[in-house]
């Protein structure tokens, strides 16, 4: 069984990445947006592997 903080963390995480790549070719918003989500998306992830149920 999936833990729910997994599928959370992996689609933030590629959610930020596609907005750290749009901020790199265009809006310097979607750069930070992304970054912020990208470490909010890992930090999940690092949860769900450090602390599993």
């Amino acid at each position: 069984m999936s833990d729910i903080r997994l599928v959370i963390g992996g689609l933030f995480l590629v959610y930020g990445v596609i907005l750290i790549v749009a901020g790199v070719l265009g809006d310097a918003v979607n750069l930070w947006t992304g970054l912020a989500m990208a470490v909010f998306g890992g930090a999940f992830v690092v949860w769900a592997r450090l602390k599993r149920i």
